[in-house]
C-alpha cells in the first residue's frame, strides 16, 4: 500500500492591517510499519510519560491541548528527557494543536516522549504514528 498517512496544515494570521498566511496542500506519506499510539492523558505539573505502545520508530505526531479555559497561563510542554533534562520541542497553549514529523532514527526506547503541564494539570490528546 501507499499514502497511508495524510497531513494537512495551514497557518493564517490577521492583526490589524497586517496579515500573513501559509497554506500547504495535503501531503500523503507512505508508512513502512503498521503502528500507532495515542489517546487522552491528564498532564500534570510533574512529568507525564506518553505511552507509545508498539510504535518502535516514530513517524508523525499530533498533540492537542484540550484545556479551553480563557483565564490563566497554563500550557503544556512536550519533549524528551536526556538524563534529568527535559528538552522541549513543542509548547501548547489552551486549545492549541501541533502536528510534526519526529526523527525516526531516534528509537522510542532511547528517547521517551513526555509532557509537562505548567501552572495546572490539563488534558491532552495525542497520536503518534510509526514511520
Amino acid at each position: 500500500m501507499a499514502n497511508e498517512i495524510t497531513v494537512s496544515s495551514s497557518l493564517v494570521m490577521a492583526n490589524g492591517n497586517f496579515d500573513a498566511s501559509m497554506r500547504a496542500s495535503s501531503v500523503k506519506i507512505d508508512q513502512s510499519a503498521l503502528a500507532a499510539a495515542g489517546g487522552i492523558v491528564s498532564v500534570t505539573t510533574n512529568v507525564t510519560t506518553l505511552s507509545l505502545g508498539i510504535v518502535s520508530a516514530a513517524g508523525y505526531a499530533s498533540f492537542r491541548n484540550l484545556n479551553t479555559a480563557t483565564a490563566g497561563t497554563a500550557y503544556i510542554a512536550i519533549g524528551s528527557y536526556v538524563g534529568t533534562n527535559l528538552h522541549e520541542f513543542s509548547k501548547l497553549g489552551r486549545s492549541d494543536v501541533s502536528t510534526l514529523r519526529l526523527n525516526p532514527t531516534i528509537t522510542i526506547g532511547y528517547k521517551t516522549y513526555t509532557a509537562v503541564g505548567y501552572a495546572t494539570a490539563v488534558s491532552m490528546q495525542y497520536l503518534v504514528t510509526s514511520e
